[in-house]
C-alpha cells in the first residue's frame, strides 16, 4: 500500500462521515478519517538508481489505482511528488479548511502529493513521538515536527524528505541517516535513555544502591527510565527508597547464587526485551554516587559507535589481573602500557548494534567458569570485558573517563566531575556510610 503526504506535512485521509479528502497531521490519533491508501507498490513510485541511469521516471498508470481510481495522476515538476488530475483541473489541499479537492487550475505547491510506504509511515510517525539527538551537533531534539515544503523540522534543521526516501531503516530505530539540502550527511541518535543496576546480597550492598539511586534522580537530574536486577523484593526495597524513589523504578527480581553470580550479572541486561527499544544504556555499580547532571554522559553514549568504559590509568592491561592481565597473557597477547578500564560504568550505546560483543562477554564468562571453576577469575566481569575489549578493539575508554572519578571518605561536591565511584572503601558497611555522607554533603552544598 502507498500513502500520501501532502506540500504542508499531513497525511491525505477520507473522512468516514461523509466521505470527503482531507488532510491531517500524522500524529492525529482520532478515528473519524482514515488515510487514503494506493493500491499499488511503492516500488512504482520510487525513482530508483537505475533510473537516474537512465534519466528516466518510473512508469506511471493511467488512473490512480484504490481510493483516488477516478483521478489521473503524473509526476509533479519536482520529479519526487504526484499530481492528482480530472480533466483541467488538480486535486489540492487547502491549507485552513483542511479539505482536499479538485479544484486548483494548475499544480504548483498544494497540488503535489509525496508517495510514502507503511514501513516509512510508521518511521515518521515513531520519530515525531520521541526525542532525538543531532550528532553532528549534539544538540536535542525533543520532538521532531513536520512542517510545510514537505520539510522535517528537526530544532534548527529542516530536512526535505523527498530527498529521503525511501528512508533507510537499516538502523532503525535508533539511527536514522538523514540529508541536509538534499546530500549533506545528517544523523540522528534516538535519546531514551536507561539506567541499570544490578544489586544483590547484603544489606550493606543494598544500602550503597539505595543511595546511589537517590543520587542520580536528586544530583544527576536523570528523569528517564531506570532499572534494577535484585534478589530483594519490592517490599524490602520500599524500607531502602522514598516512595517517589521507588515509583521510578522497574524492579526485576533474579536470584544469582554465588559472588561470581552477583558480579557478572550485569550482562543479563540482554535478556530483557524492554532494554532493546533504549538508547544509550548506562550500568551503574552499586557504589557509584552522582554529582553533577548526568544528560552530558549519556548524550556522549547515545552518538557513540562504541561501548563505553572509564579507563584506569594505573591498571595496565599487561600487569593487572583485575584488568585482564592474567587472560591476556595465557592468550599470547602483548599489551604493552594500555590501561584497562573499569566495568563499575559501562555506556552501551543501544543491544542492537552491540549484542555481539555482549554475547560474547557473556559466553567467556560461562565458558571460563566451567572449564576452570567458577571463582577461577575473582573480577570476571571485568577481567574478561577488558580481554574482549582488547582483542576486538571495539571499547572506548576515554569518551566517558573525564565523568568519572575514585570516591573516598575525604571526597567532596567541590571535586565533582559527575560520578564518584566508591571503590576504594574496602569494607562494604564503610563504603554505605561513606556514600551516605556523601549525600548529606551534596544536599549541604
Amino acid at each position: 500500500m502507498v500513502f500520501l503526504l501532502t506540500w504542508h506535512g499531513t497525511l491525505l485521509c477520507r473522512r468516514r462521515q461523509d466521505g470527503a479528502l482531507v488532510h491531517r497531521p500524522l500524529t492525529d490519533r482520532s478515528d473519524d478519517a482514515a488515510p487514503v491508501e494506493l493500491d499499488m507498490p511503492i516500488e512504482r513510485l520510487s525513482a530508483e538508481f537505475s533510473h537516474h541511469l537512465r534519466a528516466v521516471l518510473p512508469e506511471l498508470p493511467d488512473h490512480a489505482p484504490g481510493a483516488l481510481q477516478s483521478f489521473s495522476m503524473r509526476w509533479a515538476a519536482d520529479q519526487r511528488t504526484l499530481n492528482f488530475y480530472q480533466g483541467n483541473v488538480f486535486l489540492s489541499a487547502a491549507l485552513g479548511t483542511g479539505l482536499v479537492e479538485a479544484v486548483a487550475p494548475k499544480a504548483e505547491d498544494w497540488e503535489a502529493f509525496l508517495p510514502v510506504s507503511q514501513a516509512v509511515l510508521d518511521a515518521l510517525r515513531a520519530l515525531l513521538g520521541s526525542s532525538w539527538l543531532v550528532r553532528s551537533t549534539g544538540a536535542l531534539v525533543e520532538r521532531p515536527a513536520m512542517w510545510r515544503f514537505f520539510h522535517l523540522l528537526l530544532g534548527d534543521i529542516a530536512v526535505d524528505l523527498r530527498y529521503q526516501l525511501p528512508l533507510d531503516l537499516a538502523n532503525w530505530p535508533h539511527r536514522l541517516t538523514l540529508l541536509r539540502d538534499g546530500w549533506r550527511i545528517e544523523q540522528l541518535c534516538l535519546y531514551r535513555p536507561l539506567v541499570y543496576y544490578a544489586a544483590f546480597g547484603s544489606p550493606a550492598i543494598m544500602q550503597q544502591f539505595a543511595a546511589s539511586v537517590v543520587s542520580l534522580i536528586e544530583f544527576g537530574r536523570y528523569q528517564g527510565h531506570i532499572a534494577v536486577l535484585t534478589d530483594h523484593s519490592q517490599a524490602q526495597l520500599a524500607e531502602l527508597l522514598p516512595a517517589d524513589v521507588l515509583a521510578r523504578l522497574a524492579v526485576i527480581q533474579f536470584k544469582p547464587s554465588d559472588r561470581p553470580g552477583f558480579m557478572t550479572a550485569r550482562y543479563l541486561i540482554l535478556d530483557l526485551p524492554n532494554a532493546w527499544q533504549f538508547q544509550p544504556i548506562l550500568y551503574i555499580d552499586a557504589d557509584v554516587m552522582f554529582d553533577r547532571d548526568v544528560a552530558p554522559m549519556l548524550r556522549e553514549i547515545a552518538v557513540s559507535d562504541r561501548i563505553a568504559a572509564p579507563f584506569e590509568p594505573f591498571s595496565a592491561l599487561r600487569r593487572s589481573p583485575p584488568s585482564g592481565a592474567t587472560l591476556l597473557q595465557r592468550d599470547y597477547c602483548s599489551p604493552g602500557d594500555i590501561a584497562g578500564f573499569n566495568t563499575g560504568t559501562i555506556g552501551i550505546p543501544n543491544l542492537r548494534a552491540h549484542a555481539e560483543t555482549l554475547r560474547l562477554i557473556r559466553r567467556i564468562i560461562a565458558n571460563h567458569s566451567l572449564l576452570h571453576g567458577r571463582g577461577a577469575l575473582p573480577y570476571a566481569d571485568q577481567e574478561i570485558a577488558n580481554y574482549v575489549a582488547f582483542r576486538l578493539a571495539n571499547f572506548d575508554t576515554t569518551l566517558i573517563a573525564r565523568f568519572v572519578r575514585i570516591g573516598g571518605t575525604d571526597s567532596h561536591p567541590r571535586d565533582g566531575v559527575g560520578l564518584a565511584h566508591f571503590w576504594g572503601v574496602a569494607d562494604a558497611a564503610a563504603r554505605a556510610q561513606a556514600m551516605r555522607d556523601y549525600l548529606t554533603l551534596l544536599r549541604a552544598v
